[in-house]
Formats: structure tokens, sequence, C-alpha cells
């Protein structure tokens, strides 16, 4: 393979446009909003300024003005929206204003209620003010919401009546919203839900009490100020639940019979037409769940459909659907792969609706009426995602996206056509319309792929290699400097995250930062090792109990091939990597540490100890019955091995993984004499985005390559 440098003479980027705006223009349709009752969806749009909302007619594609931002006015004041979401019935708009986000999902605001028929406004409540998880209720009469003392609220519209439904919200019990390890792991910070009759609302009160409190300090103030959170550690006290019933109209909470608590999770419920509870219960060690029907008016229940893995962890995802009031559709692992089935809620096997050794990752769309399930997989590769059919008996499985790459797809209301957003190695992000078989009614959006070539754009290449025991092949890619000559060696990157289950080698559109370190000569890799996801459970399980074990074994193999067969230099070889991959490259540079010249650890977990419980145990179990695997993970001990050049930034405001990780290795660094460079970024949290933040992060990482592996 030989490339002639003559040919590549195009622009080069820069580190401002890799941190700060981008010089391409990417096909997007932002956040849609689907519009009740009809195929058109509206987005905010700002202009001078001010947000207002347009629809899309999906068929023509005809832009309108929807509301605009100017008219949005109370007591003389213009309202500056936010966000916003419709009443079911299409007639009210649900207006945020002065949004303030709280941890990484919830957030703050000011609420106001906005008639679309008479244009007039009205707040929600007279104290309309740091309201969370406001939602209207299904018939649209009604405002739900949490206060700041953690209790839950509804807000008759038409009344403008409001009642306080709980009473017994503290700084330590949370009605109607979770605490921050449930918003963090099981990605959800809305703790109620509404009844279909909009009569009652069910609702989870946490108890965070008994969990220990981490301190967050601001040391930009002349006396420092403290931030503190319920954090439960792995091993430690977890918060423990109720859920409950109460009338919207206020009175006495009925509560669910949940069985024990303290080493239980309850992580999602579900109202179905019988009006019963569904509770998912899952176990401490997050290797079974159950779901628990309960009786509504009495709180009684009973056992219904279970997942279990002896040797590893069940999921907890949103891909459950109730089929009218005794069926569910779903995705388990059961079969070694993820697929879709049918079971009575009780747990009866009805049908098993895809099989075979790929894996089924979302259900989109059911169509109760014509008894079929629109759901993405990677049956066409394990490096893509599509979208399918099949019927609820399992037959007539179909492909509806025939474009190669990763998928992401958005049915609307009426189910009759979608949008998929798609990007391959060799298509950047293009948007089409589609009809719910798969015909292209017309094409949204496209990005111009001209820009990209005018950079000597370099395509990404997939490469599969032999692990180190001959058993498994793994998938990698690779990112070449622009006028790669076979035989020259060249610097290499290793980028990954490389947490259980997660997947880094899609066949999709190549990042900016790649493209960059590209064009200053270095090659970058990254790698699905044993223990990563979309490959099946066995796969998956592999990092079970020691996350370390095969990430270590299998990068040491794909630098081995990288040097045999792509010109790599084993003396200039570098890794870097965010959050899981801040851990992944603090590990490639002790455990790995012959093998590894420079690397740039950005908010690492440093030892597993360190982070929540949630997270942690699902893969590692407890610390008291596996500290031989705790210890094996741990990068604090392999600092011995160190001896590349390793620098580790982090945010002193991290909420997720604590700065604490950064500073217990410095420590083992100066107990073992070696050298670390550390960098702390003032109040950031695990973005570190603010301000000038990250152009200068991704300047210091720049230099310590640049430095190290290049010797400039």
């Amino acid at each position: 393979m030989l490339f002639s440098s003559l040919l590549f003479s195009g622009k080069r980027l820069s580190l401002k446009d890799v941190a700060g705006k981008s010089p391409f223009s990417v096909a997007t349709v932002g956040k849609v909003i689907w519009i009740p009752g009809q195929d058109a969806y509206s987005f905010l749009h700002s202009k001078n300024g001010i947000k207002s909302i347009h629809q899309v007619d999906l068929v023509n594609g005809d832009t309108t003005l929807f509301l605009d931002g100017k008219n949005i006015i109370f007591d003389n004041r213009l309202l500056r929206i936010a966000d916003y979401s419709f009443s079911t019935d299409g007639k009210r708009l649900l207006l945020q204003t002065d949004r303030e986000k709280k941890w990484r999902r919830s957030h703050f605001g000011t609420y106001w209620i906005y008639h679309l028929h008479e244009h007039t406004i009205k707040p929600v409540s007279i104290e309309n003010k740091r309201l969370r998880n406001v939602k209207f209720s299904p018939d649209g009469k009604m405002v739900a919401y949490v206060r700041e003392d953690n209790n839950l609220y509804t807000f008759q519209i038409e009344r403008e009546r409001e009642r306080q439904l709980t009473r017994t919200g503290s700084n330590v019990i949370l009605n109607g919203h979770f605490g921050w390890v449930y918003e963090e792991e099981f990605q959800s910070f809305d703790a109620y839900r509404w009844s279909p009759d909009s009569h009652r609302i069910a609702y989870w009160e946490e108890n965070q009490s008994r969990v220990s409190i981490f301190t967050i300090i601001n040391n930009l103030e002349l006396y420092p100020e403290t931030k503190m959170i319920r954090y439960p550690k792995a091993g430690q006290i977890n918060p423990t639940m109720r859920i409950g019933i109460v009338k919207a109209i206020g009175g006495t909470t009925r509560w669910m019979d949940i069985g024990e608590n303290n080493n239980a999770y309850y992580p999602r419920i579900y109202w179905n037409d019988l009006e019963e509870l569904l509770i998912i219960r899952m176990r401490r060690l997050q290797n079974r769940w159950d779901l628990l029907i309960c009786d509504s008016k009495t709180g009684k229940k009973r056992q219904g459909v279970s997942e279990i893995d002896p040797n590893g962890w069940v999921e907890i995802h949103n891909n459950y659907k109730l089929i009218g009031s005794e069926e569910i559709l779903w995705i388990s692992e059961r079969s070694g792969y993820n697929h879709l089935y049918r079971h009575t809620i009780k747990g009866q096997e009805l049908t098993r609706l895809t099989d075979g050794k790929w894996e089924v990752s979302e259900i989109v769309r059911v169509d109760e009426k014509e008894k079929e399930v629109y759901f993405m997989a990677n049956r066409e590769s394990v490096l893509e995602s599509h979208l399918y059919k099949v019927s609820f008996s399992g037959k007539g499985l179909e492909l509806l996206t025939l474009e190669e790459g990763v998928h992401s797809i958005n049915f609307s209301p009426s189910g009759e056509f979608f949008i998929d957003s798609y990007s391959s190695s060799s298509e950047p992000n293009r948007i089409l319309l589609k009809s719910k078989d798969g015909a292209i009614i017309r094409l949204i959006r496209e990005t111009d792929r001209s820009q990209y070539d005018a950079y000597d754009w370099s395509k990404s290449i997939y490469i599969k290699f032999p692990t180190h025991d001959g058993t498994t092949l793994l998938d990698g890619v690779i990112v070449l400097p622009v006028g790669y000559v076979k035989g020259k060696k060249y610097p290499m990157i290793v980028y990954n995250y490389g947490m259980p289950g997660s997947q880094i080698v899609k066949n999709q559109w190549g990042g900016i930062l790649n493209q960059f370190l590209a064009q200053e000569g270095f090659i970058i890799l990254s790698l699905d090792s044993r223990g990563m996801g979309g490959r099946g459970e066995a796969f998956k399980n592999l990092s079970y109990g020691d996350i370390s074990r095969y990430l270590s074994r299998d990068h040491i193999a794909g630098l081995d091939y990288m040097i045999s067969e792509w010109g790599v230099d084993k003396e200039r070889v570098g890794a870097w990597g965010w959050s899981g991959g801040g851990y992944f490259t603090c590990l490639m540079l002790t455990k790995n540490g012959p093998h590894f010249k420079a690397g740039v650890s950005i908010a690492p977990v440093t030892d597993f100890r360190l982070y929540d419980t949630i997270y942690t145990e699902r893969f590692m179990g407890l610390p008291k019955d596996n500290a031989a695997g705790y210890d094996s993970t741990s990068v604090l001990s392999y600092i011995g091995n160190t001896k590349g050049n390793l620098l580790v930034m982090h945010g002193t405001g991290d909420d997720n993984v604590h700065s604490q990780n950064t500073t217990y290795l410095a420590e083992e660094f100066i107990k073992a004499g070696k050298e670390l460079e550390v960098f702390y970024y003032p109040n950031r949290d695990h973005g570190i985005n603010r301000g000038n933040s990250r152009l200068h992060l991704y300047t210091k990482m720049y230099d310590h390559f640049r430095k190290h592996l290049l010797g400039k």
C-alpha cells in the first residue's frame, strides 16, 4: 500500500476546529418534537437570541412558524423558551424557561402553560419557579411536578388549583424524583408515572438517610464552598425505596408490597390496561430481575416474568412494551444473544420473535393492529445497526434500511413514516424520510462530502486480528496519517472506552479529533476487546469480575498486529480516553506499562472501589466477595510497571467520577517514586467543557503526545 504525499495538499484541521466551532456543516434535524395527531414535527429555532417553535410537514417538507417567540409575553415580560412539550390532545404547550442543570439529566426550570387556541399563557401554579419533572396528565387537564421541598404536587389547569400529594419530602426523602445514583446509572430522574385515566399517580419515595455523603469543594471562592452528594460507593449502603399510588387530587398513599428493600433496586414501573402497577425489582448483584404485578387498590403483588444471568449481569433498559393487559414484548439475552420475545406478564413464553448469532438492541415501534414490531439490530454486521420488522408470530423478518452503516430511527405518531438518520465510514450523516415499509419518500438533509475531502479526510479502515491465545478474532478500526507509506514507521495512539458491554468499533463516519491527530502524523487505533458488547452474552461476560483481564490482554494483541502489519513504531505508542476511557488509558500505562510511551487520561476511575454501587457491582460484584477482582482491576495495583509518561486531567467539580480517583493515583505514584503529570480543572464537571476548558484540555493532550511520541 503506497500513497504519494504529492496527492495530499488539502487544508489542515486546528485544535480550535476540534474544541470549538467545527468547520464542517453536518446534516441534522435537531431535537424532533412530534405534533399530536399530525405527521408533522416541531423544533426550536433561535434568531436574534429569541427561540421560536417551527413546524415541518413531514411529507412535503414545508417549514412554517408555529409559535413566534416574540409573542411569548407574561406581565409585559418576554419569556425565553428553553424547552417545551405538547399535551396529548395538542391543545396546550408546557413551556420551560430559566432552565438550570442539576446532574447529567435532571434540571430545574420555570414552567408555563400556553393555550394554543386562545393564545394565552399562564404560570404553572402561583409559584412556578425551580420546578422539576413537570408533565401533563394523559388527558391534558392537569400538570404534576416536584418542588424544591422534594414533594410531589399537581395543578388543575382550568381551576388553577394546586394540590400537594406528599408531605414526607426532606433533604434525605425524595418524592417523585431520584437521587444521584439512580439518575446516573438507571438513566432516569423522573420518579413518578400518571395512571392511564389521569386519576392517580404512582411514585417512588427514595430514602437516602443512610447513604454516605461525598463532598465537592469549590476553592475558587475566598472561603471555599461545598456541595454535598449522597453517593453510595461500591459495597456501601444504597438508598431504599417505597413505591406508592396516590390520587391526583390528593389523599392517602397506598404502598405497594415490593418486598425486602436493602439489597434490591426498583428501576422501572409501568401501568397496564387493568390499572395494575408493574414493578421491576432487581437484586443488588444485578444477576436477576423480577416483574412484580401489583394490585393498585390493595398493593398486593404476584410474580411475573423474570430474567437471570448466573455468569454475569442482566440489563435494565427501556425495551419493555406492554401489549394489552396480559402480554409483554421485550428484549432478553436468555438464548445467549439479545432477542425479541413475547411473554405473558406472568412469565409464560408465547413466541421467540428473533433468533441467531446477532443482537437486537432496541424496540422502536409496536403496531398492535397489524401485530408487527419494528426494531434495531446488528444482523447484517456486528459493526452496523439497522431497522427490521417482524410479526408477533416471529415470521416475515424484513430489513427496512438498505444503506450500509449505523442508523437512528424516529417514527411519526401515525406510524406510517420514519426519519432515518445514518452514516458510514464512506458517507457522512444523511437524513431520509421513509415510509414504514422502508421506501424512500424524500431526502431531508445530507452532509456535503466535499467539505471533508478538502481536508484530505482519511477514511476509517476496519481490521480483524487474532487474540494471542488464538481463540477469537477481534474487530478494530484504524485511521492512517495523510500520505501514509507502507514500510515507514509511524507513532500510534490507541483510543478506547472499553467498559463491559460497550462497543466502539462501528461502521460510521469518523470523528474530527482522530482526523486532526492523523493529519499530525499519528495512526489511530480502536478495538473491541473481549468483554465488550454486540457479540453475545458469552463474549460480554468475559469482563465479569475483572474488567481489566481481557481489556489489557487484547490490546497487546492489537498492538502486536499493528506493529507487524501497519508499520507502527513499537517505541512510540500512546493511549488516551475519557471516563471509562480514562481508566483504560491508566490501565495501558500501568498494567501494560512496557508497551506504552505516553498516555492522556481524562476523568478516570483509578480504583472501582471509589465508583458507585450500581455501575461497579453490575460487573464486579461486591468488594467483600471479590477482593482479588477489585485489586486486579485497580490501576493502583500496577504503578510499578509504569514506563511511559502519563498525563491525567480531571475536573474538581466532577460529581460522576470524583477527582478523588486522580488524587489516589497521585499518592501511589509518589509512594512508588514514579513521575506523574496531573492537571485539575477547577469546578468543572465530568464533561470539562465550560469556558475555554475544552481547547485548553485538547492543547495539553496534543502537546503531551507531540513531546513524547514525536519528540517535538
